[in-house]
C-alpha cells in the first residue's frame, strides 16, 4: 500500500491510502480517505494525481470528531452514500460504522485495519493501524510516497515529537495512549499524524533535552528540510520513542528537567509547559 498526505487548511493533513492494483480482482487501484476535511481537494488529488475514479473509493476513516478532521464527512457521504465512514463515536458527522478498541476489518484484499482507542485529546480518538499482509514485501524507503507495510493514523493523539492537548482527558489517559497503546505497535510502523506541528514540537523537545542525540538528529532533519519539509510519514513508532519527550516520561532526565514525580506527573507537567510556550529552544 501507499499513503499520500494531502495538506488541508493551514497545517492539517488528510490522507489517501492506496491499494496495490495487483491485489484487486479487477486490477484497479483502490483508495480510502482519512480525515478529508477538504473533501473536494482530496477527491481531486485522488483522481488527477493517482487515477482514482469514484468507483475505486472504498470508504473513509475518521480519527476523531473535531471539525478540522471530520469536516468533509458530510460531503463524502453525499457523494458516496453507500460507503462506510468509520469512527469512534456518534459525534462524528455521517458516521455509519462505529468502531471500538480492538475492532478490526479488511480495508482492501490483504490490507487490514485495527482500531486503537486513545481517549484524551477527545474521548472518541481512534488511531487506525493499517497493515499490508502481502508476502515478500519489505518496508519501503522513508518519504511520503514510499510503499508501506505498516502505518498508523494518529489524528491529534501523536505528532512528530509531540502529542495533542488534553481537551477531553487527563495526563494519565495520554500516557496510556502513547506509552502503552501506541508504544505496543511494531517499531517500524510509520506514523501519519493530523497536523504539521513538528517545528514547534522539536523546539520544545530540545528545550527539555538540549544535548540529546536523538532530538539533535531531528533538529538537523528540520534544518535540511528533509522530504521537502513534510514530516508526516517519515518517522516510525521506534523513532518517536527516541525523540518524543512525551514518550520518554520514564526517562530520569526528562523527569528532572520538568520536576515530574513519576510518569503521569511528568506527562502533565510537559503538557502544561508546552501549552504555556515554555522551554522552547531556538532551532
Amino acid at each position: 500500500m501507499k499513503v499520500i498526505p494531502v495538506p488541508v487548511r493551514s497545517d492539517n493533513y488528510a490522507y489517501l491510502i492506496l491499494s496495490s492494483p495487483q491485489s484487486a480482482s479487477d486490477g484497479r487501484q483502490k483508495a480510502a480517505f482519512v480525515d478529508p476535511f477538504d473533501f473536494a481537494k482530496v477527491r481531486e488529488v485522488a483522481r488527477n494525481d493517482y487515477g482514482i475514479e469514484d468507483e475505486d473509493v472504498i470508504g473513509l476513516l475518521t480519527t476523531h470528531h473535531h471539525a478540522d478532521h471530520s469536516g468533509g464527512n458530510e460531503a463524502f457521504a453525499k457523494a458516496f452514500p453507500s460507503l462506510p465512514i468509520w469512527g469512534g463515536s456518534e459525534q462524528i458527522p455521517a458516521l455509519n460504522k462505529k468502531v471500538e478498541h480492538g475492532d478490526s476489518f479488511p480495508l482492501f484484499p490483504s490490507i487490514n485495519v485495527s482500531c486503537h482507542a486513545t481517549p484524551c485529546h477527545t474521548q472518541d480518538s481512534i488511531c487506525f493501524f493499517v497493515e499490508d499482509g502481502r508476502e515478500g514485501l519489505s518496508q519501503g524507503p522513508e518519504g511520503k510516497d514510499g510503499e508501506k507495510l505498516r502505518a498508523v493514523f494518529t489524528g491529534d493523539t501523536l505528532f512528530v515529537s509531540g502529542c495533542g492537548r488534553f481537551f477531553e482527558g487527563s495526563a494519565d489517559e495520554m500516557h496510556k495512549a502513547l506509552n502503552v497503546v501506541l508504544a505496543s505497535l511494531p517499531g517500524d510502523t510509520v506514523v501519519f499524524c493530523g497536523h504539521e506541528y513538528t517545528k514547534s514540537n522539536v523546539a520544545f523537545s530540545k528545550g527539555v533535552l538540549d544535548a540529546d542525540e536523538h532530538v539533535e538528529r531531528l533538529v538537523e532533519d528540520l534544518r535540511r528540510q528533509r522530504n521537502g519539509g513534510v514530516t508526516t510519514g517519515v518517522y516510525t513508532i521506534a523513532d518517536e520513542k527516541r525523540h518524543n519527550v512525551f514518550m520518554r516520561v520514564a526517562d530520569p532526565a526528562v523527569q528532572q528537567k520538568v520536576g515530574g514525580q513519576g510518569e503521569v506527573d511528568t506527562m502533565n507537567k510537559l503538557r502544561e509547559l508546552k501549552n504555556q510556550g515554555k522551554l522552547m529552544a531556538n532551532i
